[in-house]
């Protein structure tokens, strides 16, 4: 069966920024302004405020201090700037929740063909964030340096870390919980399909993947998440993966594997629990087909021959 890859870009924040982008929307904005508070997948949360000239977008990420460091701020503002989006990392208090940074854009802007294109750039703001510790870390490889192991903690009890490998090499590593056991012996079959992806002939070129109830070997020094809840994934990248065009979607993979394995693991339940009572109702239909009629009429009559009835 075909696996449903999830969108990378909020659809909350691109309807509300397609509805009002260009100047052939300026009706639309000034009879529609907004003040709007949208939840997202890695306890982020957005603040959307627009007016009938800007529209602005208040993002909280969580443990944002603790890996803003890592070039969060060059990469937005290189890429959003080339659309005259302004970038401002300073921290903000708006409807009771305090924000780390926000993004502004000129509604009456005329992007053309483009339009479409900076709205999903727009939408997919916390994923450029994410990718910003990836890619500072690929400029350090690239150097000829080995910046040791990286943790970015992007979820309460979930982190992921990044470390320079073998050669041209570099593993990422996801610890993934799972609350109930039932939801990780689905997805262990998932993983294993994964893990064994590469014996194709077609595949041979994809990231080497593979999984432990246990820290992996590179993490042997650090402190991390532990527990029987807690499986390890990691994604073996080679300088293919890394280094050149491909690497945004190596990045953009590897954040929405988590969610992909969940979502599907929950799609599998779903789906299970729905042949189940398709089984049950059937069983039913079948069992009271072979019931005989408690109610069937039987005639009485007396000695007389007169029917009771």
């Amino acid at each position: 069966a075909m696996m449903i890859l999830l969108e990378t870009s909020h659809p909350t924040i691109k309807q509300a920024l397609v509805q009002r982008m260009g100047p052939a929307r300026e009706e639309f904005r000034e009879s529609n302004s907004l003040e709007h508070v949208v939840i997202d997948f890695d306890d982020a949360q957005y603040y959307l405020k627009a007016s009938s000239q800007t529209f602005t977008i208040y993002c909280a990420m969580h443990n944002f201090d603790k890996y803003e460091k890592f070039g969060v701020q060059k990469l937005l503002e290189e890429k959003y700037a080339k659309h005259d989006i302004a970038v401002s990392m300073s921290k903000s208090l708006e409807q009771d929740t305090s924000f780390d940074f926000n993004l502004t854009i000129n509604l009456s802007t005329d992007y053309g063909s483009e339009n479409d294109a900076v709205c999903d750039s727009l939408a997919r703001v916390k994923y450029t964030v994410l990718s910003a510790p990836f890619f500072d870390y690929f400029e350090f490889v690239q150097a000829g340096q080995d910046p040791g192991v990286r943790r970015i903690p992007y979820r309460a009890g979930e982190s992921i870390y990044i470390k320079k490998g073998k050669e041209d090499q570099i593993i990422v590593m996801s610890s993934v919980t799972f609350d109930e056991k039932k939801d990780w012996s689905i997805a262990e079959v998932f993983l294993r399909e994964f893990s064994d992806v590469r014996r194709e002939p077609s595949l041979q070129n994809a990231p080497v993947a593979s999984f432990s109830r246990n820290p992996p070997g590179e993490l042997e020094d650090m402190k991390v998440e532990e527990g029987e809840n807690v499986v390890y994934i990691s994604f073996v990248l080679f300088k293919k993966h890394w280094d050149g065009p491909k690497a945004e979607n190596s990045v953009r993979a590897v954040l929405m594997f988590r969610n992909y394995l969940h979502y599907h693991v929950k799609a599998s339940k779903t789906f299970m629990h729905m042949r189940m009572r398709k089984a049950v109702d059937s069983l039913m239909g079948t069992l009271n087909r072979a019931k005989t009629s408690a109610e069937a009429a039987v005639e009485k009559k007396t000695w007389s021959g007169k029917s009771l009835n």
